[in-house]
């Protein structure tokens, strides 16, 4: 019986963990729901900054995490029970210009799971000069990565631990395929943020976060990394909520440990996310919640004159 080689679980074609299909129809994209976001809920707070992207979800994903917060769509317990509806690329990127989008965002389950509909729909959106974005759990094969890196501009990576043992005990996958996706992406240009949930008693000690911080540092200092608030959801809504304190000092950890660009999210507070000057401390992206003001000219700062590093606009 043949073996899928989408992702590292390389899962007999007939009995996926992910619900994938035997047989794709890349001219058929099978979505879940499509929405209109700011760009900075992906989140990318460098890529694009204050503009909306078209947010395609679709069904299924590759790991099994224990505090997934979209598992109705990602863990169905009967997919065949969620409403599907299908759209062709070209009708994606017709929505995408009728709504006057820049981007194409794949997000809500695991899109790399169906990488034959991100190109199919990134080689017409090309045309359009319209961005392909990909929101991942970056639990990918090399060869799907190799298959896809030509047709994303952008990716912001879940990094749910720097514990291997966190991600086979709460996600059923394995630490080093995930840390291979984030290294691929950087070094192959394509514009590349990091996402960690911090969990109660699981991955937010001040080990793990440091640890996970000199991880992303090694890569590059200059890669945006976001610590997220986690709140009770599916097997794990036991737990209490992570405290904004933690939140907050985990983005300092980061910028302690040398890492340019570190921002808290999913949070209730007004804490300052603020993107600043690295030379003269003014401000180049303001951010309250998701109204953004971007004061960069030209890829400049408008008050020292300073070229401005590691964005796209």
């Amino acid at each position: 019986m043949k073996r899928c080689d989408i992702c590292p679980n390389n899962c007999l074609i007939e009995h996926s963990i992910c619900g994938r299909k035997a047989i794709i129809d890349e001219n058929v994209v099978e979505s879940t729901g499509v929405a209109v976001d700011p760009i900075e809920k992906k989140p990318l707070y460098h890529f694009m900054p204050g503009s909306e992207t078209l947010s395609v979800g679709g069904i299924g994903c590759n790991l099994k995490c224990l505090n997934c917060q979209n598992h109705s769509i990602a863990q169905p317990v009967n997919p065949s029970f969620v409403p599907i509806r299908t759209f062709s690329p070209e009708e994606l990127v017709e929505l995408t210009l009728e709504k006057d989008l820049k981007s194409i965002s794949w997000t809500y389950n695991e899109p790399t799971i169906h990488p034959e509909w991100i190109i199919s729909t990134s080689k017409i959106a090309k045309e359009y000069d319209i961005k392909t974005i990909l929101v991942t759990n970056g639990y990918t094969s090399k060869k799907t990565l190799n298959d896809m890196v030509d047709y994303v501009d952008a990716v912001n990576v879940d990094l749910k631990s720097i514990s291997d043992d966190f991600y086979r005990d709460v996600c059923s996958g394995r630490l080093n395929d995930v840390k291979n996706s984030i290294e691929f992406y950087y070094n192959n240009g394509v514009h590349t943020e990091v996402t960690n949930l911090l969990i109660p008693g699981y991955n937010d000690s001040t080990e793990s976060i440091s640890a996970l911080c000199d991880y992303i540092c090694s890569v590059s200092d200059s890669i945006v990394l976001h610590f997220s608030a986690f709140y009770p959801q599916f097997k794990l809504n036991h737990l209490p909520s992570t405290s904004e304190d933690t939140v907050f000092k985990a983005c300092k950890t980061g910028k302690a440990t040398g890492l340019k660009h570190v921002y808290p999210g999913n949070t209730h507070s007004s804490h300052d996310d603020n993107t600043y000057c690295g030379n003269c401390n003014d401000i180049l992206v303001e951010r309250e919640y998701y109204t953004v003001k971007n004061y960069i000219n030209e890829g400049k700062c408008p008050t020292c004159g300073k070229n401005v590093e590691n964005f796209v606009f």
